[in-house]
């Protein structure tokens, strides 16, 4: 979600390029002239005017607030990977899926599972023969298991809260939805500066 969202907000910092300053002087040029002096100018509605002048100022806000959500996005996504890739060192299976993708929550926890049982099997086989494990290997790989199952509880000490990620998914299909005016309206506009 976060590369789409940067892909667009290179694209709408690429459309509005100086529109914003532009927005700021057109509207205070419009609030400066008197009705006769807007009629001449050919402007009969100044409200809906600077009504769709504001539009411009209103994308760049969208803008600025998806940069601004995805930059809280990305801050908590590396908070998450560094912790993940320090557990992943002491021997934590990847989370990570045949495709690269992160695995669902249900077969991430049977890995672990498995992961848990070939731990105390692998222990309780030192040789060939089966054997039962001595109390101490069995101690240690418990001791492990749970120091593991403490760290992964740490790493999620506040659950889940997807709040980010729907704002921030609402934030961009508002700026994708959002419409400024055309290039040939705005020049006519600047003409009249």
């Amino acid at each position: 979600m976060i590369k789409v969202a940067q892909v667009e907000i290179q694209k709408t910092r690429a459309l509005l390029g100086q529109m914003p300053k532009q927005a700021n002087q057109l509207i205070h040029f419009l609030n400066t002239k008197t009705n006769e002096e807007l009629e001449a100018l050919d402007i009969k509605d100044r409200i809906g005017t600077i009504l769709d002048i504001k539009r411009v100022l209103t994308m760049r806000t969208l803008m600025q607030n998806l940069d601004r959500r995805c930059q809280d996005m990305q801050i908590e996504i590396n908070y998450f990977t560094e912790n993940f890739t320090i557990l992943h060192e002491k021997g934590l299976p990847s989370p990570l899926g045949s495709n690269d993708c992160l695995m669902r929550h249900k077969d991430y926890v049977l890995k672990l599972i498995t992961y848990a049982v070939n731990q105390v099997n692998t222990s309780s086989s030192t040789s060939g023969e089966k054997a039962l494990p001595s109390v101490q290997s069995l101690y240690d790989n418990l001791e492990n298991l749970f120091y593991t199952e403490h760290e992964v509880n740490h790493l999620f000490t506040i659950p889940p809260n997807f709040f980010r990620y729907i704002d921030t998914d609402k934030t961009l299909r508002k700026l994708q939805r959002h419409k400024i005016p055309g290039p040939e309206w705005w020049q006519s506009m600047l003409e009249i500066l």
